[in-house]
């Protein structure tokens, strides 16, 4: 049957709520009329000052991003708290973000949990997921993993793709649950099919290990891509890697080199890392070694240690830039503090040689052996070498030292994770 606008028209005109609310959705849609976000702000207004929960939380949704009306985060707030005691799940949901977000009203995490806890108990989705959210991270609440995963799990079978993203993760690390890679691998492939770039990259990260899955390049391959088209960074990178290695897809430096570039563009590191790496070899480009210091000073400059290294080996050899010891000195030094075992050689040898800093065999036999971790036949010489310099307090000192050292660079790595 046709839509009649001018009965539906009077019949709110004359104070119809379910008349109102109709018309109000009618102009928002566009359905049967041109859509006109003031007049849907009217019809809404109407219906919600006669008490309608379903249009004052429609109408607080108008106030929050401007839709027809001004922008007024109190008012949403205002709508949002009417319509939410009259139980509408929706408006629940929204008002306990109002309180965690400090939208409209001053943050209030007890309360955020509270009126998600309401909403999630009358089937709400978003609420389950957000009450994860607080569980998992003790805002508003104790942090309880278990309470955060079962929360996540919930919505998660609601479909709720963040959920699955969440609740897969909490699985692949036996986090608040057992350890479970089937069942991530069910969620995040139902996410990943929904078009979340997130949870295609971490089917692939699966594909590529062989977790709940065979072991599959080409599909990894394939994820990743799909992840990396949506402006994840993260994928961007590792499709890079993958056309670089010839993984999954036959091996291609210009690609590898185009996705590293669009997540250089994100200021992600490593891609910055491997460009400079790409032009410092001249793979499938002309060699460019000023390029390639440029790359690596962007990335060692955001403090990733293998640039450091990298271009402290440029200023040794003057490579791309001007020669310059004290330069390459610094940049090891940073690099070695971050624990990079090369990093640390250097060190130890321009200290030993006075290359660029002051001669120091204490400093010098001190990095040696954070570096002699590794078991390297000339490390040990080295330290022979030196040691016979040192009287046996300064290769106590150096011990020392050495064990401080390889302390902070434990509670760096475990902050960083």
């Amino acid at each position: 049957m046709p839509l009649d606008i001018s009965q539906l028209v009077s019949d709110a005109g004359s104070g119809d709520i379910d008349a109102q609310l109709q018309l109000a959705d009618l102009y928002e849609s566009g359905f049967g009329v041109p859509v006109d976000l003031a007049q849907a702000a009217y019809w809404y207004h109407k219906a919600a000052d006669g008490g309608s929960a379903k249009a004052q939380n429609q109408l607080g949704q108008f106030y929050i991003h401007g839709k027809g009306v001004a922008e007024d985060h109190s008012q949403a707030f205002h709508w949002f708290s009417l319509s939410a005691n009259q139980n509408q799940d929706s408006a629940q949901a929204n008002l306990a973000w109002c309180y965690q977000c400090g939208t409209g009203t001053e943050k209030d995490y007890t309360k955020a949990f509270q009126w998600y806890l309401k909403a999630a108990n009358n089937g709400h989705a978003g609420a389950r997921y957000n009450l994860g959210y607080m569980y998992a991270h003790g805002h508003g609440t104790e942090k309880n993993h278990e309470e955060a995963f079962r929360w996540y799990a919930r919505a998660a079978r609601q479909g709720h793709l963040k959920a699955e993203l969440l609740g897969g993760l909490m699985c692949m690390n036996g986090q608040g649950t057992e350890q479970n890679y089937e069942q991530a691998f069910e969620w995040y492939q139902d996410a990943a099919m929904h078009g979340y770039e997130k949870a295609q990259y971490n089917l692939a990260l699966m594909y590529a290990g062989g977790h709940a899955v065979e072991q599959d390049d080409q599909q990894a391959y394939e994820w990743h891509k799909k992840s990396a088209k949506q402006g994840y960074v993260k994928a961007q990178f590792n499709l890079g890697l993958l056309y670089m290695h010839g993984l999954g897809v036959e091996l291609d430096y210009s690609e590898a080199e185009k996705w590293f570039q669009r997540a250089a563009k994100q200021d992600y590191l490593k891609a910055n890392y491997q460009l400079g790496q790409i032009y410092l070899q001249g793979l499938d480009v002309q060699a460019d070694e000023v390029k390639a210091a440029k790359f690596y000073q962007l990335a060692a400059e955001g403090d990733y240690a293998k640039a450091q290294y990298r271009l402290g080996r440029l200023y040794h050899k003057g490579l791309g830039v001007d020669r310059d010891e004290t330069t390459a000195y610094d940049w090891f030094r940073k690099a070695a503090k971050q624990g990079n075992s090369k990093a640390q050689c250097a060190t130890a040898i321009h200290l030993a040689k006075g290359i660029g800093v002051t001669k120091d065999y204490v400093q010098a036999y001190a990095w040696m052996l954070l570096a002699n971790k590794s078991q390297n036949s000339q490390i040990k010489d080295f330290l022979s070498n030196i040691s016979e310099k040192l009287t046996e307090y300064q290769l106590i000192e150096a011990r020392t030292l050495a064990d401080k050292w390889y302390g902070e660079q434990h509670r760096l790595t475990t902050a960083s994770e």
